[in-house]
């Protein structure tokens, strides 16, 4: 058995990435991102995505549109805007964070009410573990009571996540809305095809978010902390469509007993582990008969439209008065059935990142098309202080350098 082999870390980011590049060479950016000449929206209402932050970083981004007289709309306006009831305010954008993480409450929440601005955020309501915690926030280190260090680490700690208590504060200050980012932001096996197993250098990435879903004992593991030598199927989000390929789970555990018996990570010493564990497979095939099948159209369509209600649900129940009608897409990856299923769950509106042949957002469009720019672009936006592309195309080549760099040093 060959491995066409590509690390997962250039993998993962290629995926998130090649849009943007698609977009460059195909003239899909907004004309304000290309044309510096350019001095007014046009009706475009901008709509820029946040993960996790720092409060430099943020501030310069909220500096800069509150110097140019931008608006940042809530989610209710927006929608009013997009279906054609209510006319566009002139330079108005569309701030939006994805997961929760912590730093949303550290620092933008504060940030956001120095600088009379709103934003919403697409929480992942299955990886919130608490309700009753309340961390410090840049407003601490502000009153003296802590110092800026002691905010840096919150996102490293157990509770990476905003937790219920943050955010229904910041749900009742009016700053921040609320909205789904589906159930737990998954991922899962789509292929029989193996492209890896679970190592120490595995690319997790925050929240175990690049772990797929996998079933042990017919229950789904949430959390995704899977033992080393788990085979790693190819694998998309679940929202786009595809049909899920349960693995054999004896084949599964032939593979994380053996290398516990080859002493855990010690056996990922050996430069050719992958050739040892792909043989292993190979002669556990031969004389076995492989047990993974791939869900049923019905079982598909069931787990999208349950894990988008129940997202929905739990979101509502904690924020009393809360309306979940509007949808993101982890990866910014989606699929007409997850758009026609959102409908029926109760979503009104469905969020993602590039999407060919749309380069903007305007009054009149398709609620389910909303596309978004990454946070960097807001220095693209007519105004003071602007900058240029090629300065947004330079940092981000330079980040692409570091990756690999990354990737060349662990393989």
């Amino acid at each position: 058995m060959q491995l066409n082999f590509m690390p997962l870390k250039l993998r993962n980011s290629y995926r998130k990435n090649i849009p943007e590049i698609r977009a460059y060479f195909y003239h899909l950016y907004p004309d304000f991102v290309l044309n510096h000449k350019i001095t007014d929206l046009y009706n475009e209402i901008p709509v820029f995505t946040f993960h996790s932050i720092n409060a430099d970083d943020f501030e310069k981004c909220l500096k800069y549109l509150y110097k140019n007289n931008y608006c940042t709309l809530n989610v209710s306006n927006f929608f009013e805007i997009i279906t054609n009831k209510k006319n566009t305010p002139q330079r108005s954008v569309l701030l939006t964070f994805d997961d929760g993480w912590g730093s949303l409450w550290t620092y933008a929440y504060p940030l956001l009410k120095k600088y009379k601005m709103h934003a919403v955020c697409f929480l992942i309501p299955g990886a919130i573990n608490s309700d009753h915690q309340k961390n410090y926030n840049l407003e601490d280190v502000w009153a003296g009571r802590i110092g800026y260090e002691d905010l840096i680490s919150r996102e490293s700690s157990a509770e990476p996540y905003c937790t219920w208590e943050e955010i229904f504060e910041m749900y009742q200050a009016g700053v921040i809305d609320f909205q789904s980012h589906t159930l737990y932001h998954s991922q899962v096996f789509t292929s029989t095809k193996i492209i890896d197993f679970i190592h120490p250098n595995f690319d997790c990435a925050n929240g175990n978010h690049n772990i797929p879903i996998i079933m042990r004992n017919g229950e789904n593991v949430w959390d995704r902390n899977l033992d080393l030598g788990t085979p790693i199927y190819h694998y998309e989000p679940r929202m786009s469509g595809k049909k899920r390929y349960l693995d054999d789970e004896n084949l599964r555990l032939h593979c994380t007993q053996f290398v516990a018996k080859q002493g855990g990570s010690d056996f990922f010493r050996d430069k050719n582990w992958r050739s040892t564990l792909f043989n292993l497979i190979k002669k556990y095939n031969a004389d076995h008969q492989n047990q993974g099948y791939y869900e049923s159209q019905d079982d598909l369509e069931q787990g999208i439209l349950e894990d988008l209600r129940l997202s929905k649900k739990i979101i509502e129940e904690k924020l009393s008065g809360n309306t979940v009608t509007h949808l993101c897409y982890p990866y910014y990856v989606g699929s007409q059935l997850a758009v026609d299923l959102s409908i029926q769950a109760g979503y009104k509106c469905s969020y993602w990142g590039f999407m060919d042949g749309k380069s903007t957002n305007r009054a009149g469009d398709d609620p389910h098309k909303i596309v978004r720019l990454s946070d960097e672009f807001i220095f693209l936006l007519p105004g003071n202080g602007r900058k240029r592309f090629t300065d947004i195309l330079l940092k981000k080549l330079k980040l692409g350098k570091n990756i690999l760099t990354q990737i060349t040093k662990h393989h």
